[in-house]
């Protein structure tokens, strides 16, 4: 069986919080698009930038084990200076390596197009030796308009092929995040965010709150994953509609679980495409994207999962764009 690559996403969608191609922009009822999202404004003074950085990672106590550069792309897709994120003195060579920065950053830019590139407003290269993940995304407001994308250095190797490809295929991946969660295709019930960052809340509250959201979400026709409600007609909905409506009312704790790919591991291109429906859309399109990889399951489903993107031109256009990319940082 295929080993699962090492992504990870994080939808903590509080500004600070974290737990751990060009062309024309289509209409939004085609694909996501930024064109008309406010964006979220990087501080003016040095204390406010840091402090704005200091939130974009999980500080380790022991510096040797988690450092970070942390970087803020303004809208040309220009990283700055960055700054140090857990204000370690002595912080490993590859968090200080300004080339592998931009080297992995422009690897990043050829892959996602520009429309979704600028919702990346906070760029996260760590360092961590205690994690095997290799990438992240987290919404960096309660609307899914802006994102933070990060990768882990310790994790990354450019002189191997097979390594390379990995990192690509996870870029690829974590983009299917953005592409499918952002403010134009699902939505955050705003009571449940603030709820989600009040840590004085009990469970039994917190619970009571989620499953509100849950009712809200319904009652607009939605499907609701415990944080994002899944607006019909958004990729999302019509892919749980077409592949996981038949697993039942009870799929998501399923899936958790570990469940659903116990009982149908021929729908899914590896265990970890079947943890949900979030992330089997992610995995099933770096697959169809990148279909060659070995980590990857083509079985008759997911070559139905692939037909479901081949049928909506604007996954399409995004998929051509990436495969441009892909042929240029290969080239």
């Amino acid at each position: 069986m295929p080993k699962s690559l090492r992504r990870i996403i994080f939808l903590s969608l509080t500004l600070g919080l974290l737990s751990c191609g060009e062309g024309e922009l289509p209409a939004v009822s085609e694909t996501p698009s930024a064109a008309a999202s406010a964006l979220i404004a990087a501080p003016d003074d040095a204390k406010s930038l840091a402090d704005f950085a200091a939130t974009g990672a999980a500080c380790g106590i022991d510096e040797r084990e988690v450092a970070t550069m942390v970087y803020l792309p303004d809208a040309k897709g220009d990283l700055g200076q960055g700054v140090l994120g857990c204000g370690g003195l002595r912080s490993p060579m590859r968090v200080r390596d300004r080339a592998l920065h931009l080297e992995l950053w422009e690897m990043s830019r050829a892959l996602i197009p520009d429309r979704d590139e600028r919702r990346i407003r906070r760029l996260v290269l760590a360092q961590d030796r205690r994690s095997d993940t290799l990438a992240f995304v987290a919404a960096l407001d309660d609307e899914g308009r802006t994102w933070e994308y990060g990768l882990n250095l310790d994790a990354v190797n450019l002189n191997s092929g097979v390594a390379l490809e990995e990192l690509l295929s996870t870029i690829v991946h974590e983009y299917a995040h953005i592409l499918s969660l952002n403010d134009t295709q699902v939505s955050y019930d705003p009571r449940q965010q603030e709820a989600h960052s009040n840590k004085g809340l009990s469970a039994d509250a917190y619970e009571a709150i989620t499953v509100a959201a849950e009712r809200r979400c319904l009652d607009s026709d939605g499907i609701y994953d415990g944080d994002a409600c899944y607006e019909p007609g958004s990729f999302l909905f019509e892919f749980y509609m077409t592949f996981w409506d038949g697993y039942g009312d009870d799929a998501f704790n399923l899936a958790s679980r570990g469940k659903i790919y116990d009982r149908h591991e021929a729908d899914f291109v590896n265990d970890y495409a079947a943890s949900s429906p979030s992330e089997d859309f992610a995995e099933t399109f770096a697959a169809w994207v990148m279909p060659e990889l070995e980590a990857f399951e083509i079985t008759a489903t997911v070559r139905a999962k692939f037909n479901f993107f081949n049928s909506r031109p604007a996954l399409v256009r995004v998929r051509n764009s990436m495969l441009e990319g892909l042929a240029s940082i290969k080239g």
